[in-house]
């Protein structure tokens, strides 16, 4: 399908090439070759993306969709696939909307190399995020031979994910892989180690540079952890006990809408509880710190206030409305 993505495969793949060079090559790039079908990755609509996509664009799917896919996670009414994609992601989104006849498309200001396209199948919401991934640099080098352009590219990949907040969320695979038309070994790029943090159950930033740009995945860490039920590296939990403040660099509606997606989750106590622990819920709402101090009058129970309120959605939706989030 994809002219720059076979030229990858065919480097990647290799079934010819001698079995030291391609440990030597895999070991480079932190490559890992998984014995599973690409389609586990697969989804019907790819199907339709796969005609939107030019013959000379490299695409991978990326983030929480290979994280989820390599768990067996059972599927949502709310369905986010992101992308990496070389060429124009506004182009490719106006493609796809025009094959399905349906859909809506979102650019944002700060953003313009991201685009959301959202569409509605029955009950079902997705959102497909295109992001841009600039190699024209590299195809047009007359000085970089076939296998050297390969090589950039994949480098260029690795950097891409080597800016995304937890290892978890920093593996991708080629789209062919997804739609059938890779070999049965999907080549899995992760050079943040996130397949083996998944295998341990660990929840782990890529860098903590990554978490100061932009400190609003300070709570979304502790939201995955609690979704997916993974612990949470102690030396990340020490740095965000240290360094709460940062958290006023983030808009008040980003954070809100963090903690309302945490309480979203069956598991919202258990993360809150975390939150509190490192003093990051205090921090957001200092009123809540009352809360925390104050026991509840009725007699059987020795929880706080807090914790009974904790297990209303709509109190702390309300609450957090009242403070202005």
């Amino acid at each position: 399908m994809l002219g720059i993505d076979k030229l990858l495969q065919k480097l990647l793949n290799r079934q010819n090439q001698d079995k030291s060079q391609r440990k030597d090559f895999e070991e480079e790039f932190d490559i890992k070759t998984k014995y599973i079908h690409g389609m586990l990755f697969y989804n019907s609509y790819f199907d339709y993306l796969m005609k939107a996509l030019d013959k000379e664009t490299v695409c991978l799917i990326v983030g929480g969709w290979i994280r989820d896919r390599l768990l067996n996670r059972p599927l949502g009414k709310n369905i986010d696939i992101d992308f990496i994609i070389t060429t124009d992601p506004l182009k490719v989104a106006k493609k796809l909307k025009n094959i399905l006849g349906k859909g809506s498309i979102f650019q944002f200001e700060k953003e313009k190399n991201v685009v959301s396209f959202i569409f509605y199948e029955g009950d079902y919401k997705y959102r497909f995020d295109f992001s841009y991934l600039d190699i024209s640099d590299i195809m047009s080098d007359s000085n970089l031979d076939f296998y050297d352009k390969e090589r950039e590219i994949i480098k260029r990949i690795d950097e891409d994910l080597l800016q995304r907040d937890f290892t978890i969320n920093a593996m991708a695979i080629v789209f062919d892989d997804a739609v059938g038309l890779g070999a049965t070994q999907t080549v899995l790029f992760d050079p943040s180690g996130g397949l083996e943090d998944l295998q341990r159950g660990l929840l782990r930033p890529v860098s903590i540079q990554n978490i100061q740009k932009d400190p609003v995945r300070i709570l979304r860490g502790f939201r995955i952890a609690g979704q997916l039920d993974l612990d949470i590296d102690k030396e990340f939990l020490d740095w965000v006990k240290d360094n709460r403040e940062l958290l006023d660099k983030s808009s008040k509606e980003r954070i809100r809408d963090e903690i309302l997606k945490i309480f979203d989750n069956k598991e919202a106590e258990k993360t809150v509880k975390t939150l509190v622990d490192y003093k990051v819920f205090q921090y957001i709402v200092p009123e809540i710190e009352e809360l925390i101090r104050i026991k509840n009058t009725d007699k059987i129970s020795s929880d706080t206030l807090l914790s009974h309120s904790l297990k209303t959605h709509s109190y702390i939706e309300d609450f957090l409305k009242k403070k202005n989030f």
